[in-house]
């Protein structure tokens, strides 16, 4: 029987980013570690557009869910948020995703990029998976989208419920919940856990994280070495890769350019003048932009303190089930989106102030996330305590509607004119 692959927006992104990757080549100041990002986007979504013609099993998914078990069953992953943001970002196609979405009957306060994750399935942009996959991380949003990623797709699923707290009683449990999800792949795709592949991938986490430590710190250099461009490519090489050879590779090669560039006094814009913490994630659509506009400004993103601030902690490979499940406690957005807010999270965030010696900080309130939204106030006051003002831009991830080009500009150059005034 001959299997005929589906068409889908999944070829239409693969030929963009391939056109990125070539014009990021043709340019000779081009980073490298920028190309082998738009490398490793292609190898990705090649898999998951040929996972049927190839007679593999393709699982989507939704963030911070552990893919590492994925990669070591050798079943092809699809992350549905970060998809979407790609799709928003290298096709501009939010309007469509988002109208389709409404027209399934959901409102504009639930988060963008889920109402994008159904407008993707209901437009049948991407492959049909043969099972979803989901969890409780990292709010409300993602526990309710794979019930409807399930309805629109008539693909089976598995829900991981994730304790809040990080007690031995609440790890093992976590564990149990895996074991589950595990025996319920094994059944639907005829494939077995490989443990030792399990073993090696965490030994490759390993690593990775240690590279994300050493970035960071790389990055307290002045002037700082890594431009806002670098933080969609850190958050794929995290939820996309981990444990594979390319995310080694990728903050291998990234880690030893910030090296480079400190060595020779160089930082992320021709002159440094305003160093800015980023609180939660600007809009996809606007990273470009984002750049040229720092650039101009003599801005600069040193600290992410949500998303790479990892905290000190190491996985066993002797034991992969359960080491999947303390990495899932130990993700950095974890700390300041799920759960309580702890006064160890807010402290993080005024080390990072002072450790990363800022100017200012901007915290981009994402309408779709009330929970982070819900925590603008009380990091605003945490900041002010240690004289770091905070600049609030009201925003969406991949809807431009909500926030444009020129707004931006207006008020990152009035925060600038703030800050050269202090």
């Amino acid at each position: 029987m001959t299997v005929t692959q589906e068409v889908t927006k999944i070829d239409s992104l693969i030929r963009m980013v391939n056109y990125m990757a070539r014009m990021n080549k043709s340019r000779p100041n081009a980073r490298k570690s920028q190309t082998m990002y738009f490398d490793m986007l292609v190898e990705y979504y090649s898999r998951i557009r040929d996972a049927k013609k190839n007679g593999e099993f393709l699982a989507s998914h939704t963030v911070f869910f552990p893919t590492e078990i994925l990669y070591a069953m050798d079943i092809v992953p699809m992350h549905t948020e970060m998809t979407t943001w790609l799709i928003a970002l290298f096709l501009k196609e939010q309007a469509n995703l988002l109208s389709k979405s409404a027209e399934l009957g959901l409102s504009p306060e639930i988060c963008s990029p889920h109402r994008g994750v159904a407008g993707i399935l209901a437009s049948k942009y991407i492959p049909r998976p043969d099972a979803v996959l989901w969890s409780n991380l990292i709010c409300d949003n993602t526990a309710k989208s794979g019930e409807l990623m399930m309805e629109l797709n008539g693909s089976p699923g598995y829900f991981v419920d994730n304790p809040f707290q990080c007690s031995q009683g609440e790890l093992d449990y976590l564990v149990s919940e895996l074991k589950g999800m595990i025996e319920f792949l094994e059944r639907l795709s005829g494939k077995k856990m490989n443990w030792n592949k399990l073993s090696e991938l965490i030994e490759n986490t390993n690593t990775e994280i240690a590279l994300y430590r050493e970035i960071s710190e790389l990055r307290k250099a002045t002037p700082s070495p890594a431009s806002i461009l670098s933080y969609l490519e850190l958050l794929a090489a995290d939820y996309m890769f981990p444990g594979q050879a390319q995310a080694e590779q990728y903050l291998t090669r990234f880690r030893d350019e910030l090296k480079e560039m400190i060595k020779n006094g160089i930082g992320a814009v021709p002159q440094e003048r305003f160093r800015l913490m980023t609180l939660f994630i600007p809009p996809v659509f606007l990273i470009a932009y984002l750049g040229s506009l720092y650039e101009e400004l003599g801005v600069v993103s040193v600290t992410e303190p949500m998303f790479f601030q990892w905290p000190e902690f190491k996985l066993d490979p002797s034991k992969p089930l359960e080491s999947v499940a303390k990495k899932s406690f130990m993700i950095p957005e974890r700390r300041s989106m799920y759960g309580p807010l702890s006064d160890v999270s807010l402290q993080d965030i005024t080390d990072c102030a002072q450790q990363y010696k800022i100017d200012g900080a901007v915290y981009w309130a994402f309408m779709g996330c009330r929970h982070t939204c819900a925590t603008i106030k009380i990091v605003k006051e945490k900041l002010n305590e240690i004289d770091i003002p905070m600049l609030t831009i009201d925003c969406d991830l991949v809807d431009p509607t909500i926030t444009s080009e020129e707004e931006v500009r207006g008020k990152v150059e009035q925060f600038c004119e703030l800050l050269e005034d202090r």
